[in-house]
């Protein structure tokens, strides 16, 4: 009897220990659709991601495309005004000879 009564105990043990698959699936049912919802937004953002990174990539091209452009405005501009310092410099040349021309004809 004794033996019995402990088999009983036993299989009560396993009977209401054990969980059950459905109970197992409605237990990871919330979880599992918050991984779910997570997995989708973390992918949604890493085609954003991916979609920023082409536009910086665009943008750098774009920047180095204008920094060549600016050293090559800079460069035209040091000539320019190179250019203009000298024209500067004939001109007060040409001014200085012109009045040295116009004293020594007032003087005759």
């Amino acid at each position: 009897m004794k033996k019995a009564f402990a088999a009983l105990m036993i299989l009560g043990l396993f009977a209401t220990g054990c969980a059950t698959q459905e109970y197992v699936a409605k237990q990871i049912e919330p979880v599992q659709k918050k991984v779910d919802s997570l997995d989708q937004r973390v992918n949604a953002l890493m085609k954003r991601v991916d979609a920023l990174k082409g536009r910086v990539s665009g943008l750098e091209s774009e920047l180095n495309s204008v920094r060549s452009l600016a050293e090559e405005a800079k460069r035209l501009a040091k000539r320019a005004d190179s250019k203009a310092d000298e024209a500067i410099n004939k001109a007060e040349s040409a001014v200085r000879r012109a009045e040295a021309a116009l004293q020594k004809k007032l003087r005759k």
